[in-house]
């Protein structure tokens, strides 16, 4: 089903001409919010979120209940222009709930009270009664009828102050009940607090980093405690970005602990890791890249932390490469396969094969038993191919076929030593590999070496 609003409408009450009025505007109307906001605004709508909706004069107006409180919407149509407004925090030019009262308008035009009905209604009353509504009205939006008494337009919402900012930071804090909603409910506080934070940023940054660093240590430490598979990347990357825009601000390092705590434990797509660099490459050239290390060292080593490791050690070869504390990196993933490993796959997919090479010749002891010679001398021959150096290639791929004879093996050597014009002299020694150990997979490729592979002449 298409989530933008359907072409048929049913009249009622007398209240066709506003079916035709939605028709004059509906194009318009449609072009005001994207698809995903059209889709949410009919959730609102057809969960019955809207309510008190009135129509009258270009203006629409109405109540949304949103997570935190009913919010005001009103939408203006000023020439070829619109105007819309909601006393929620999103901070946007088209809010969601503005979507929804529009949404209904569209779909629903009959479900919106005409404001003549309200006006035809108070011109008929005495200058006495009049009054007495004015100052009931007064009683319940003093505000609103400061502002019209004055000939004034209501104007925009009130900016929280810097004080009043902090406190909100402080005292915000989970809820109890139910999970779902608590956690829902928090996530929008903690969207509306960043946007009013950045607000304040921009006028007056000294007084509202310390909000700005309040709030995100306590999102980093909601985030984490997420169950495993959860995420929060949109939010934990926009709070990155604004922390990345104040680089004389210094972070304090419980604040890059846990975000590389969150960056390392966290499902993040390729794209989500990408977002997180920069606040990275700022930390490092602000504190160093030991700084970094000296963060990561804790977080990577153990058991139990091979998936942290690889995106750690990844992050670190990326931020660090070229630099001399790329030395002290490679001296630590030196110490560990499994820290080294991740660090070969960065190197050779830089390209800096003789850097990945010169590496892994280093780490010989790490791999001394059988398995371990196995992949040192795979890992080690695919170098050495990737360098030109296809002899020594060879020769480590002919031990490694000794130990495990594959097919596959036997005709990516044969290619390979066609090409240094060594076949006929390996050729032997790999058949009594076969012959030892595989002797099926002798026969097969005695039969297929003639009819497939010829000899070179």
């Amino acid at each position: 089903m298409s989530y933008m609003p359907g072409a048929v409408y049913r009249a009622g009450g007398g209240r066709l001409w506003m079916v035709k009025a939605v028709e004059k505007v509906r194009q318009e109307v449609l072009k005001l919010f994207t698809p995903e906001q059209w889709k949410t605004a009919r959730e609102y709508w057809r969960e019955g979120l809207v309510w008190a909706t009135y129509y009258g004069d270009g203006i629409w107006q109405g109540k949304v209940a949103g997570s935190l409180d009913h919010y005001r919407v009103r939408v203006r149509r000023l020439g070829k222009g619109w105007q819309t407004e909601c006393s929620c925090w999103e901070r946007r030019a088209r809010c969601r709930h503005a979507a929804a009262l529009l949404w209904g308008w569209l779909a629903e035009p009959e479900k919106f009270t005409p404001v003549e009905e309200l006006t035809e209604s108070i011109a008929r009353l005495s200058r006495t009664d009049a009054v007495e509504l004015l100052y009931r009205a007064a009683l319940e939006e003093a505000e609103l009828v400061k502002k019209l008494l004055a000939g004034a337009d209501e104007g925009k919402r009130r900016r929280v102050s810097l004080p009043g900012l902090l406190y909100l930071v402080k005292s915000l804090q989970l809820d109890t009940g139910s999970p779902w909603l608590s956690r829902r409910l928090w996530e929008e506080r903690w969207g509306n607090l960043l946007a009013a934070v950045e607000d304040g940023l921009q006028e007056e940054p000294g007084k509202a980093w310390p909000a700005l660093l309040l709030l995100a240590e306590k999102m980093l430490d909601f985030c984490l405690s997420l169950a495993a598979g959860e995420t929060a990347a949109g939010d934990v990357a926009a709070l990155v970005a604004l922390l990345g825009r104040r680089p004389e601000q210094q972070i304090p390092a419980r604040i890059s602990e846990k975000l590389l705590d969150y960056y390392l434990n966290s499902p993040l797509s390729g794209e989500e890791e990408e977002k997180f660099y920069p606040f990275f490459h700022r930390l490092c050239a602000v504190k160093g890249g030991k700084f970094l290390l000296e963060l990561l060292r804790p977080k990577v080593e153990g058991e139990g932390n091979f998936l942290a490791g690889v995106r750690g050690i990844r992050l670190a070869a990326k931020l660090l490469s070229g630099t001399e504390n790329f030395q002290e990196l490679a001296r630590w993933c030196l110490a560990d396969c499994r820290r080294l490993l991740p660090l070969l796959d960065y190197l050779e997919e830089q390209g800096k094969y003789r850097e990945a090479k010169n590496l892994l010749q280093k780490a010989l002891p790490l791999f001394a038993a059988p398995s371990g010679r196995y992949l040192y001398r795979l890992r080690l021959a695919a170098l050495h191919r990737m360098l030109g150096e296809n002899r020594r290639a060879l020769y480590l791929g002919v031990l490694n076929f000794a130990e495990r004879p594959g097919r596959e093996e036997y005709f990516t050597l044969k290619r390979l030593a066609t090409l240094t014009g060594d076949w006929q002299t390996i050729k032997p020694r790999l058949w009594q590999s076969m012959a030892a150990k595989a002797p099926a997979l002798l026969e097969e490729v005695a039969i297929m070496g003639e009819r497939i592979l010829p000899e070179p002449t």
